[in-house]
């Protein structure tokens, strides 16, 4: 049974998602970070590229977003033998439209915008700029499915695109109509209020975490939510209720996190860490990039108990089970690459490839596994809506700008000698420098040996302040006198 626990007792929302108790989900969202997906803008058109066709469109964000031809209402209108033209048929620099965010910025890469505005209820969703009419496949009766699709299609218009959801089976026709008027009336009411802006910018925002939640909910029919939140309490069980679904709802107070009564602090830390433990002993490490994401597996401290192929394919089966579950909780999109222990049979790559496929179907995301390389890499790719938690919970280290490294003592000691070697013809007595210790260990050596030889070669008595920082960095502040710069570094330090 699905259980979800969510944290509201602080200014950033969290939720997490188990399924028989193993924790396969946590979203975090900071206030500064809110999802904008959902959200519904003014736009303006400020660049075509035909040959992507696609427009890029300036919303209000701080990057423009990325529209592709098949998101605008008027290719989607448009009659089937017209269509397939470049996107220069559809829509022009300049021109202004609604639009809405598919998928948050990530990295570099702008917010996936789409001119087709989705409004929507719990039995119903409305779809401006779409014929198309799809019903719930969770209905308990066929002829009940046939029955909302003809009368979908009987009230709506050309340009909607209605979804029947499971909610709506046993509901009126007059129910039914309402809901779409109501939905309708609020399009509308959203078209005039973007004709009144004179600068593209937000029109509509949803509180994508509560939308998350009822989503969470709508996925299974039965399961328990607790949350520490007594007005959001109050509005899910009024909205359970209105479903088709049976799920309990608590509210739990208390002086203690919610999240830390339910030991989800502690997955949350695990969840942030590179290598990933294995019950056998064996472990992943995920390197996470902006091109791709690559999980390697190590045997570890499994040596297993059979011959060496059987404990390979062991492994390989637990990682990739594991592997799933990972990529899940910490919602990891785009290319994946695996690099699972080499097999010599064709056979338990199979395996694991059906596996993996197995444990993806899970997944809410979609997930495509391609195969495996000649070098034995599984390939896959996972549907990136939002941010992965690690990029959502980290910023670029500023001493090593996001690499994991930083230039070693030797590696700046001596790009300090050679900067000074290039004033050794001035006529300056000294030169004052502030540098670590660990690059002055390495400039001057043991027992500063090499002050003598460092000094006759630039000419110049180096005096050193060293900088209390575990940064390999250094700084010349000036050149001058010797009294003089040995006046000035004891009066600062």
């Amino acid at each position: 049974m699905k259980k979800i626990i969510a944290n509201l007792s602080s200014r950033e929302k969290r939720y997490a998602v188990l399924e028989q108790n193993e924790v396969m989900k946590i979203e975090s969202m900071p206030p500064n970070q809110l999802s904008a997906v959902g959200n519904i803008y003014m736009g303006k058109v400020v660049k075509v590229l035909p040959g992507m066709d696609a427009v890029f469109v300036d919303y209000g964000a701080e990057r423009h977003g990325f529209l592709h031809r098949d998101e605008l209402p008027a290719f989607q209108l448009a009659d089937k033998p017209l269509k397939g033209g470049t996107i220069s048929q559809y829509i022009r620099q300049g021109e202004k439209l609604l639009v809405q965010v598919k998928r948050d910025e990530t990295g570099n890469k702008g917010a996936k915008l789409s001119g087709l505005i989705e409004l929507s209820s719990p039995s119903l969703v409305y779809i401006a700029g779409l014929d198309y009419v799809g019903v719930s496949k969770k209905f308990q009766h066929e002829d009940r499915q046939k029955y909302w699709r003809n009368l979908a299609f009987q009230h709506k218009n050309q340009d909607e695109g209605l979804i029947i959801r499971t909610s709506m089976e046993n509901q009126t026709e007059e129910s039914f109509v309402h809901i779409l008027r109501t939905l309708r009336e609020q399009y509308n009411e959203l078209h005039k209020q973007a004709r009144a802006l004179k600068h593209p910018g937000l029109v509509l925002q949803k509180d994508t975490f509560i939308e998350l939640l009822l989503a969470e909910m709508d996925k299974g029919e039965q399961g328990e939510i607790i949350l520490d939140d007594f007005n959001l309490y109050q509005e899910l069980s009024k909205q359970a209720s209105s479903g088709s679904g049976i799920w309990k709802i608590s509210y739990e107070a208390g002086p203690k996190n919610i999240f830390s009564e339910h030991h989800l602090d502690i997955q949350l830390s695990k969840a942030m860490k590179k290598i990933v433990w294995l019950e056998n002993g064996s472990y992943l490490i995920f390197e996470e990039t902006e091109a791709f994401t690559v999980i390697d597996v190590n045997t570890g401290k499994f040596t297993g108990k059979t011959e060496k192929e059987e404990t390979l394919f062991q492994t390989n089966l637990l990682a990739a089970k594991e592997a799933a579950r990972q990529l899940r909780l910490r919602n990891i999109g785009g290319i994946i690459l695996i690099d699972f222990i080499n097999m010599d049979s064709r056979q338990h790559q199979q395996e694991v490839m059906k596996l993996m496929r197995q444990e993806t179907v899970k997944d809410d995301m979609r997930v495509k596994v391609v195969g495996f390389t000649e070098l034995g890499i599984l390939q896959l790719t996972r549907k990136r809506t939002s941010p992965s938690l690690y990029e959502r919970t980290t910023v670029s280290c500023t001493a090593c700008g996001g690499s994991g490294k930083v230039l070693s003592p030797e590696t700046v000691a001596f790009q300090l000698e050679r900067e000074l070697m290039e004033h050794r013809k001035t006529d300056d007595e000294a030169v004052w420098v502030e540098v670590n210790q660990a690059v002055a260990d390495v400039l001057l050596g043991e027992k500063e040996v090499y002050r003598p030889i460092l000094e006759e070669a630039i000419s110049k008595k180096l005096v050193l302040s060293i900088i209390n920082t575990p940064l390999n960095q250094y700084h010349i502040k000036r050149f001058g006198s010797y009294q003089e710069i040995y006046k000035a570094s004891r009066l600062t330090y």
